[in-house]
């Protein structure tokens, strides 16, 4: 057990209870919706879904940044009462604005009949203001248990109060209406753990300095979401529904590990280097080294298992979704490297940095799709969005973090040595289960050389790294020896 008197302790802490309430939700949210799917109507569960699309794309933004500003700030307490304020004008405002304009954008979807429930939803965009203080309140401490406890009133509450509308014969209506009371009584909870209460106050220069870092976090976070589906769009037009489906397919699949190591990262790397913030600079290459071995190792793993995860899960016909799964592999892990970076960059206050990452990726990428959709198809675009990854995000984000040459080189090795070995555990597991002439038992002992070449090529590389990234998150140590600084990082990373 780690010891949670240090900042290493909290972390690992933080990142079981994340991995924990992610993997919870999500195989919650999968049984609700096999119970819905059993009780409401396909066209009722379609304008469900539209409602919610627009929930989520409003919601990317609704927040401004307000959270992961109180999250990094160090005068936090005089910050509360202005963000309190402008949580709630902002939430409030774009209640009634999706509210007045929910038949337009039903209209707009393409099912006018997800009106009502849209409506429904945009009362989520005020709670989501009344709870922006407790919320970053909980993740500053690190609290990942507290936030587990408020997610979990937040499905239990939201789940029987949809079941028993939709028992009754409201479908639609009950699946939004469970929605915003989950979340009542989430944002409840919330304000229960911290023991706080509303409080509001106004400073113009704190809501000045407020704004500039968190509306280009709002804006990034936009962006993420246009960056998410323009390889569809892309692929749609040119390819056809039936490339689309299989692409779709592959990045679902991609998305699992990636998603679940992802969302547990991005909820900790905040307040991490936040709360190191005058040794952030020298964390963040003793943390970057073994976060990324970590994800390209899962990433190396699900491209040698491509063919029997599709196979087994999906069926036979599914097959040409495997050779998909492959690049989108490499894209899901680049994607958990750069939330880690800007989790960094965010904690120095420098959220238009990101910003401007993000507008050079998406520039990048929708020529790349597009060639690469013509000339490959839903494989085309998949590798088109691995070199873009690899070749101009993770190079941005170097370019943006400003260090020596030294610094950079660190950083460069730190993500080479994990990225070369899982490629080569890839090809020799893709030479073993080339040789068995059962497709499915080739595709597992393929995975299970995959997994034996990583960890032989890169454990002894990365167990150093885990004891530097933990001696640097717990600060100096004046009492206990320094320990052996790996080659790969910059003179003094481990004081």
């Amino acid at each position: 057990m780690a010891d949670v008197s240090t900042l290493s302790g909290q972390v690992a802490r933080a990142l079981r209870w994340s991995t924990t309430g992610t993997l919870v939700v999500r195989l919650g949210n999968l049984g609700l919706g096999i119970v819905i799917a059993r009780i409401v109507s396909p066209e009722e569960f379609g304008l469900y879904a539209i409602a919610l699309t627009v929930q989520s794309v409003v919601m990317a933004v609704a927040d401004l940044g307000l959270s992961a500003d109180l999250v990094r700030s160090p005068d936090f307490a005089r910050r509360t009462g202005p963000v309190a304020v402008l949580g709630v004008v902002t939430g409030g405002f774009l209640t009634v604005a999706a509210a007045l304009s929910a038949p337009a954008l039903a209209t707009a979807m393409g099912g006018s009949g997800a009106a009502g429930p849209i409506a429904i939803l945009s009362v989520t965009f005020l709670l989501a203001g009344l709870g922006v203080v407790p919320f970053a309140t909980l993740q500053r401490r690190l609290d990942q248990r507290g936030l587990f406890r408020s997610n979990a009133v937040d499905f239990g509450v939201g789940a029987a109060v949809t079941l028993v509308l939709a028992a009754l014969g409201h479908g639609l209506i009950g699946l939004a209406v469970g929605r915003v009371a989950g979340q009542a009584c989430g944002v409840a909870m919330q304000f229960w753990l911290t023991r706080t209460w509303l409080r509001f106050s106004w400073d113009r220069t704190v809501a000045r300095s407020v704004l500039a870092f968190g509306l280009p976090v709002a804006a990034a976070n936009l962006l993420s979401w246009v960056l998410l589906s323009v390889d569809r769009v892309v692929l749609g037009n040119t390819a056809g529904a039936v490339e689309l489906g299989y692409y779709v397919l592959a990045a679902n699949i991609s998305m699992w590990p990636m998603t679940l190591v992802g969302q547990a990262l991005r909820s900790v790397t905040l307040p991490a280097f936040s709360q190191v913030r005058e040794r952030a600079r020298a964390a963040l290459v003793p943390l970057l080294g073994p976060v990324w071995w970590a994800v390209a190792g899962a990433a190396a793993m699900l491209a040698a298992l491509a063919h029997p995860v599709v196979v087994l899960v999906y069926g036979s016909r599914w097959e040409p979704a495997a050779q998909i799964l492959v690049p989108l592999a490499v894209v899901g892990a680049v994607r958990v490297v750069a939330d880690v970076l800007a989790g960094y960059l965010y904690a120095l206050g420098r959220s238009r940095g990101v910003l401007v990452v993000q507008i050079v990726w998406l520039v990048a990428l929708v020529p790349a799709v597009v060639v690469g959709a013509r000339a490959g198809g839903s494989t085309g675009v998949g590798v088109a969005q691995a070199v873009v990854a690899i070749a101009v995000l993770i190079p941005a984000y170097l370019v943006l973090l400003r260090r020596s040459r030294d610094e950079v080189g660190a950083l460069a090795r730190a993500l080479a040595v994990p990225g070369l070995a899982a490629a080569g555990a890839v090809v020799a597991g893709m030479a073993i289960a080339g040789r068995v002439g059962d497709p499915l038992l080739g595709g597992l002992l393929g995975g299970a050389t995959t997994l034996v070449v990583y960890l032989a090529a890169t454990l002894a590389w990365v167990l150093p790294r885990w004891r530097a990234a933990r001696t640097t998150l717990d600060g100096p140590d004046d009492e206990q020896p320094a320990p052996a600084v790996p080659a790969d990082l910059p003179r003094g990373t481990s004081r």
